[in-house]
């Protein structure tokens, strides 16, 4: 076919060339037309629906203000600061009377409004007066730590607004925000009360729906963290976070108009930004519903596509074999490189371009083998260095024996305790001296911890309790030796040592999920939310850690370059309550 080609004439060859240079660009310019006219058409549309979507937000901070205006009134009111400084003691008649003071003042701010809104207020002498059914159960005990409780504390008397969950539900009507605050005596400023405010979804959902009613568009009123507040026409998403390829850019925009998927389907999506509450109102428009009048520049668009498609196909079938076929040779060639195969190489039988980058493609793949080799073999040597480093910082031949004559002059002086002492510390000396194979038993690695664990109870006497439990299944497993033992003792040292009183520290090993964990826990001194970052800073940079001696970095570099990165340790600690350190391994049942 090739031979065919590069035979024909030179006639034969000009009317192809402009055949396609007359069609083409034919192609090109109705794909254009097509293109911009439903961009306009969609930038109209988006516009006008963008109005909609601003005065939606305009109408919204205005029901913002007016709900904190009406809790203004309220955390105002003389009547409610007499009522909620009575004693909790005073009688039933003093009781009635001052529900009749609050529900008239509920009826006084409420007046003709139609909101779906339920006011609380829930005084600290136990009173609890609301405009509901039912008083919620979670606003029959008052927790300060708690929700709206919780932001009211922070906000210190200013109006405080909660959103991103479904706190409840009236029938088929969500409580969808929540406003509260504190309630303070005006004589002393001491808090006595909650003032709490339950919107209804209805009450937000009238703000916009008489202009959604007749239409198939989906809109959603999101918060800042794009929890759903409100939407049309379906509720089913409310209090959820909303899941959309499109929300990184609603949230991350003030406002805007772009093309979007969803369930299968082409959306516009239209966004806006209210200023005020950081509310977002997002609506998804129905592609479909847009292009409609551009039918007949789409079909006439189709058509001369299909023609200079059909044209395009026949031109470009004998001209590309002379570029495609030495072009898909090299490209599988590549992906045999890729899937590992360094041996193929490209045969090169002409002396273009392309026979030029095949050349050169072999050269690349000879220098890419050599440097991989050399590059495994260093790594390899590079380990093998790091972690004897690691594991043999010291020399401890001479301490050893120094110990075992210690230990034998102990018994021969009846001093037990010496001597058993001497004997833990000599094994812990012959475990680090012997143990030069890369994985050792769990088993044995705990004997080693056992040793030196009697040894700090001796040091320690009754100040610290120690609790070890080991999982059975675990000890046969396999891992690198002396990566448990630093890390109790840091807890120790950092931990428990300076604490003022008793300490406890916890040692928990099992596996789960298909990983072996080692737990360990004390109630020491922990560490500030400063020293924590700074500890966790340095467990994911191990390439410093060398600088700081035998400790975490050390033990989770000694990890990373043994596994990989998916293994280490997680440090979790509290100032004054204590530090967790969880170590995460592989299960190995054999070398």
């Amino acid at each position: 076919m090739i031979k065919k080609l590069m035979s024909l004439k030179l006639h034969t060859k000009l009317m192809l060339f402009f055949s396609a240079i007359t069609l083409i660009p034919l192609l090109f310019l109705g794909i254009f037309t097509y293109q911009v006219s439903s961009k306009m058409v969609k930038e109209q549309v988006s516009k006008g629906i963008m109005g909609k979507l601003t005065q939606i937000n305009k109408n919204l901070a205005f029901f913002s203000r007016d709900i904190e205006q009406l809790s203004n009134y309220i955390y105002r009111s003389d009547v409610v600061h007499s009522v909620l400084e009575k004693p909790e003691s005073r009688t039933n008649l003093e009781k009635y009377q001052d529900f009749k003071q609050i529900e008239t003042l509920f009826d006084s701010v409420l007046g003709t409004k139609t909101w779906d809104i339920n006011l609380y207020i829930l005084g600290f002498n136990g009173d609890r007066y609301f405009t509901g059914d039912y008083l919620p159960l979670e606003y029959s005990d008052i927790q300060a730590n708690w929700g709206i409780f919780r932001k009211a504390e922070e906000g210190k008397g200013a109006a405080v607004w909660d959103t991103h969950y479904t706190i409840k539900h009236t029938g088929e009507q969500e409580v969808v925000l929540r406003v509260g605050r504190l309630i303070k005596s005006p004589q002393n400023e001491e808090t006595i009360g909650y003032l709490v405010i339950d919107i209804l979804e209805t009450s937000i959902a009238e703000l916009y729906q008489s202009d959604y009613e007749d239409t198939q568009n989906q809109l959603f009123l999101l918060d800042a963290e794009g929890y759903v507040i409100s939407g049309f026409p379906s509720k089913t998403t409310i209090g959820t976070r909303m899941r959309h390829e499109s929300m990184d850019n609603i949230m991350g925009s003030q406002s805007g108009f772009f093309d979007t998927n969803w369930n299968e389907k082409k959306y516009i999506t239209i966004f806006d930004t209210n200023e005020e509450t950081n509310y977002k109102i997002a609506t998804f428009l129905p592609e479909n519903n847009i292009v409609k009048s551009g039918r007949s520049i789409r079909f006439l668009t189709i058509l001369l596509i299909i023609i200079g498609f059909i044209v395009a196909v026949w031109l470009s079938y004998f001209f590309s074999l002379t570029i495609t076929t030495p072009v898909n040779r090299l490209n599988k060639i590549m992906k045999k490189v890729e899937s590992g195969n360094l041996d193929v190489r490209f045969q090169a039988k002409f002396q273009d371009e392309i026979s030029d980058l095949g050349r050169n493609f072999n050269k690349m793949i000879i220098k890419l083998k050599t440097s991989i080799k050399d590059s495994l073999e260093k790594k390899n040597r590079l380990q093998k260095a790091e972690i004897q480093t690691l594991r043999a910082q010291i020399n401890p031949h001479f301490l050893y024996n120094t110990l075992e004559t210690m230990s034998a002059i102990a018994k021969i002086k009846g001093v037990r305790t010496i001597s058993e002492l001497a004997i833990s510390l000599g094994e812990m000396m012959r475990y680090s001296i012997k143990k030069d194979s890369e994985l050792v038993r769990l088993e044995e690695d705990l004997s080693l911890l056992e040793r030196y664990l009697y040894i700090q109870e001796v040091r320690f006497r009754e100040k610290i309790t120690i609790i070890f439990t080991v999982d059975e299944s675990t000890k046969h497993l396999f891992i690198p030796p002396l990566l448990i033992q630093p890390i109790v003792e840091n807890a120790i040292i950092h931990g428990l040592e300076t604490k003022v009183g008793k300490g406890k520290l916890l040692i928990r090993i099992f596996s789960r999920n298909a990983f072996l964990y080692v737990e360990i826990k004390d109630d020491g001194i922990g560490m500030s939310v400063e020293k924590l970052a700074y500890v966790n800073r340095l467990l994911h940079h191990t390439e410093t850690a060398g600088e700081s001696g035998i400790g975490l970095e050390n033990v989770m570099k000694r990890i990373s370059l043994y596994f990989g990165d998916n293994y280490g340790l997680t440090v979790d600690s509290e100032k004054d309550t204590g530090t967790t350190i969880i170590m995460k391994l592989p299960i190995l049942k054999e070398k």
